[in-house]
This record gives C-alpha cells, structure tokens and sequence, in this order.
C-alpha cells in the first residue's frame, strides 16, 4: 500500500510537468457545456468511493485508468475488476469494468497499461408525442377525471396541463452513455510516475446518438516511502461530443491535485488519509463545495483502514455526500462494498430536484489479481 523509493528526480521535470498540466487544463474551453459527459463523474470501484472518491494518490489496483492512470504502475499483478450499481431507486444502472496489464521492470523503469469500460444507462423512457399529436382518450385523459368540477380545459379535444398522459402506452426507448479509456503509465524516475488515459465516448437518447473523445494526464510524485502527491488534468483538450443532430458540447477541462499519507502501527494494522480537491474551470453548483460563476471546487477526503491486509473499513467525504465502505481480500480475490448518504452535507440551500428522494446509494465491486 506504501510506495517505496530512493531516487530523487529532478526538479526541473517535476515543475514543468506540473506547470504544464496545470496551464492545459486552464485554457478557457469555448462553448463548454457544464454537465456534457456527467456521468464520467459517477466514480469507479466501491473501493474508492468508500474514501470519498479521495484516489488520485492511492490510486494502486484497476480503477487508475478512471481516477489517475500514473497510479496503473503500482499494481504488482495483472488484475481486473467489475463494480455494478443502481441508483435513483434502481432507475439508473451503473457498470464499471477495468484491466490492469503492469508490464514489470525494476523501479523508475516500469510501465503498464490499462482499458476500462464504463456505461451508465436508463431503460424504459416514454415517449411522449408533440402535444399537438396528443389524442384525448387515448394518449391522455381529457379533464380532471372528476365529473363534478365542470372544468373549461375538460373535453376540448387538447392536452392541458394537469392532464394525466397515459405514459404505460408510449413507445419506451432508452439512453445509454458508454465510455473506453485506453490507458499507459510510464516511471520517469524511482519516485515519479506519468500515465495517460484516450477516452473515446458514445452516447444514446431516445434515437439519437453522440460520438466523443478526450485526453487525461495524470502523475505521482512520491516524497517518503509513506507519503505521496498527485495531479491530474482531464479533458485537457475541451473533449467533444458531437450528435447525430449537428448539435456538439464541450466538456470543459478539470485540474485536480491530492495527497495520501500512510503509517504502519504494526504489520497487522495500516491507515492511510487521502484528501483531493478537483477545479473546474466552468461554473457548477451540482456537488461543488466553493466557487464563483467560471469555477468550481469539489472537496474529497477518506481514511482507509487495513486489517492484516485482509479485512479494511473505510469512510469519507465525496462533496456533498458522507461515504463508508469495508473491503475483504483473500489471496486474489477482492470484494468491496460502498454506502452513500446523498446530499448529507447540504448547507447552502442549493434547491435539487427530487432531492428528498435522493435516499442512500450502494456500490459493489470485486476483483481478481494473477
């Protein structure tokens, strides 16, 4: 779980990777649509979204093409790992499948790559037709469904609002977002590590379709055995997703910088913090914890406790949500399991829709090293 090195590398490529990542990521994305590609912001791995999605410099098993892919050169076996989800009371399905390929060699020359495969999905969407292509007594119900009121709006021929649609008779259809990242690290000391992700996108919505594609850099530098930096920009080229309708969102690119420390108490029993705090350069209010009008901040922190390198529990905070999770491994198998009390930390009065339904997320996901 600790990164153990003795080389220091240099400086100079430690501040210009650094400056660059962070000017690529700062350049002002033209025509930048605040949530294209949200669902790239679900997470991945239960294991993770215990910590409170605070990863980018613990990032050591096969999510690390998703969260930081420099981390892809931690992973000491080949591994692959699968996490499914259901969220909005099992309206939206969530399914993250990774492969982590390391490719050996000593300390500051090893490499690796990676492919992770995420959709995010909705089933079962009515249709519903124009209103002026509404048929009374067929589509919807022509009045208040109390004769008494002797409403005006009652037996025009048209829908009126409050009218209810007969929605079990629409045609449903469903929207479906999927996503590859090919990934690649590679050391470029004993104690620095960069790794790369290409993400190519392909989304449906009721009958219509979207290409897409990005780029995310990523890299670890490691200043003790038990204490590590990261920094990850994503999107860094404003990725595009283009439609079938001539219609095209940028999404806006994102600089995030973390940390994690890790102490040992004995060979039984290990902790590690991890904090992350992701910028966009594009206005949210969705999960941002601070901002203005061209940016927002997103706060993430978790603890992880080991076990005897078998048992962990864990706990965090992912923005606006309180996370917990525990973990079992066994040779190499892995299972983990992660809780999410949505909107637990709302304070500002932010109004979200449905939001007293948001009730509690869980994920799950197991995994397999060889």
């Amino acid at each position: 779980m600790s990164h153990r090195f003795t080389a220091r590398p240099s400086g100079r490529v430690l501040v210009s990777v650094a400056l660059g990542l962070a000017l690529a990521a700062a350049v002002p994305a033209h025509a930048t649509d605040k949530y294209a590609a949200e669902f790239l912001r679900v997470g991945a791995g239960a294991r993770a979204l215990g910590m409170g999605g605070a990863f980018l410099a613990v990032s050591d098993d096969a999510t690390a093409g998703y969260w930081n892919p420099a981390g892809l050169n931690y992973l000491k076996n080949r591994s692959v790992l699968y996490m499914h989800s259901e969220e909005q009371r099992s309206q939206v399905h969530y399914d993250f499948l990774a492969v982590a390929l390391p490719q050996g060699g000593a300390e500051g020359q090893r490499s690796a790559l990676g492919i992770s495969l995420v959709r995010l999905g909705v089933d079962d969407i009515p249709v519903t037709p124009s209103i002026a292509d509404l048929r009374p007594g067929i589509d919807f119900e022509d009045g208040d469904g109390d004769p008494s009121t002797n409403l005006a709006t009652e037996n025009n021929g048209r829908w009126d609002p409050g009218e209810r649609l007969f929605l079990s008779d629409f045609e449903l259809k469903s929207s479906n977002d999927f996503a590859g990242l090919f990934s690649y690290s590679k050391d470029f000391s004993k104690k620095f590590t960069m790794g790369g992700s290409v993400k190519v996108l392909y989304r449906t919505l009721v009958g219509h379709s979207a290409w897409g594609a990005g780029l995310d850099l990523g890299g670890i530098y490691n200043l003790k055995p038990n204490v590590s930096l990261a920094i990850v920009a994503k999107d860094l080229t404003s990725t595009l997703v283009s439609w079938d309708t001539g219609k095209r969102e940028h999404v806006a690119p994102s600089l995030s910088v973390g940390g994690q420390l890790t102490h040992a108490f004995s060979a039984q029993h290990v902790i590690t913090f991890a904090a992350d705090v992701r910028t966009d350069f594009i206005g949210r209010r969705v999960d941002s914890n601070f901002g203005s009008s061209s940016l927002a901040g997103e706060l993430h922190g978790g603890i992880e406790y080991w076990y005897h390198n078998s048992l962990a529990l864990r706990t965090g905070i992912n923005g606006r949500d309180l996370t917990f999770g525990a973990g079992l491994r066994n040779k190499g198998l892995g299972i983990d399991f992660a809780a999410m009390f949505n909107r637990f930390f709302e304070t500002d009065g932010v109004s979200f829709a449905s939001n007293e339904d948001q009730g509690v997320g869980y994920r799950v996901s197991g995994s397999f090293d060889w």
